[in-house]
């Protein structure tokens, strides 16, 4: 009997594990985040398109999922390039030995599974990575499952997974110290958000 039970659980675990579902993106310009300062003298938002994507879940169970998203500093825009360089530069963004600002997905709060078609909010639990530094932090964020169809492939061939999120860094805590000629033109608290649509289709 106890056998019988051990085999029934290895069969629903592995179950589960087969409809885990791999969705990816890379080089879509589409796709985007963005890092925005809000001082007292000077608002700036820079964009990057550089985002590299690998999510793993299961639309059914969301309890195993994990992921990463890496984004590449070098090709940061806030509008002036002599910024952009100095933002590039060892005294702040340090993109020469850093560069990619990376979230590490270990878990999902707020949601245990995803309804076709369906935005669900939840809270994504994770690791943010930055000039070096790494700092476990709680993401707000907004998932939509999409199936294949007809409508979908205008956009992309799969099964598609959306993602909104938002969350606000202190560039301190990243070990990123604001000069004393820009004190009031960059603000100490960064609002990171990210907004991107990835695929399954590679995985099939």
């Amino acid at each position: 009997m106890n056998k019988l039970r051990f085999m029934i659980y290895l069969a629903f675990f592995a179950a589960i594990s087969l409809s885990a579902q791999t969705f990816n993106s890379s080089g879509d310009t589409r796709n985007q985040a963005t890092f925005e300062s809000n001082a007292p003298l000077e608002d700036i938002v820079g964009v990057s398109n550089g985002l590299v994507i690998s999510v793993n879940l299961n639309p059914e169970d969301l309890s195993s999922a994990k992921g990463k998203v890496s984004v590449d500093l070098n090709v940061l825009k806030t509008g002036i390039d002599l910024r952009d360089q100095h933002l590039r530069s060892e005294n702040w963004l340090n993109t020469e030995k850093n560069p990619n600002a990376v979230f590490e997905l270990k878990k999902i709060a707020g949601a245990s599974k995803l309804i076709d078609a369906k935005p669900e909010k939840v809270k994504l639990h994770g690791a943010f990575s930055v000039n070096g530094v790494t700092k476990e932090i709680i993401v707000d964020g907004e998932l939509t499952y999409f199936k294949e169809t007809e409508k979908t492939k205008s956009r992309l061939e799969g099964n598609l997974l959306k993602v909104n999120t938002d969350f606000m860094i202190k560039l301190n805590d990243f070990g990123i110290d604001i000069p004393g000629m820009v004190v009031g033109k960059v603000d100490e608290n960064i609002k990171v958000s990210a907004t991107f649509i990835a695929t399954d289709a590679t995985a099939k």
